[in-house]
């Protein structure tokens, strides 16, 4: 299952992934997945909150070119250094403005 951009799909249409795995694309273990946090106005996942460790923390990953794969893991195209120099997630996990500029410029993406 790949995550499309799909306005016409509701959250309760997304697979509940919190818990899941989290991989990079050569199978090695990210971490877990905690939370989903939706694009408000199209009410599709596009970010994934992450446990990369006992203290490393939580940290923000686009779903963007990411999908779950037969095994139930999320296999992202970011590898585990990657994200875990990413921008963190507070304990609330609330995406402020400051926190899209800082993913838009970790990731080259628009947050």
């Amino acid at each position: 299952m790949t995550f499309q951009m799909d306005p016409d799909h509701a959250h309760a249409r997304w697979p509940t992934l919190a818990g899941h795995p989290v991989i990079d694309p050569q199978m090695r273990r990210v971490g877990t997945v905690t939370d989903v946090l939706f694009d408000e106005r199209q009410q599709v996942p596009r970010w994934a909150v992450v446990k990369t460790g006992v203290v490393s923390g939580e940290h923000f990953v686009p779903l963007a070119a990411s999908y779950v794969d037969e095994d139930g893991r999320l296999v992202v195209p970011h590898d585990k250094a990657s994200i875990k120099r990413a921008p963190r997630a507070g304990r609330d996990h609330v995406m402020t403005r400051e926190v899209n500029l800082k993913l838009r410029d970790y990731y080259s993406i628009a947050a």
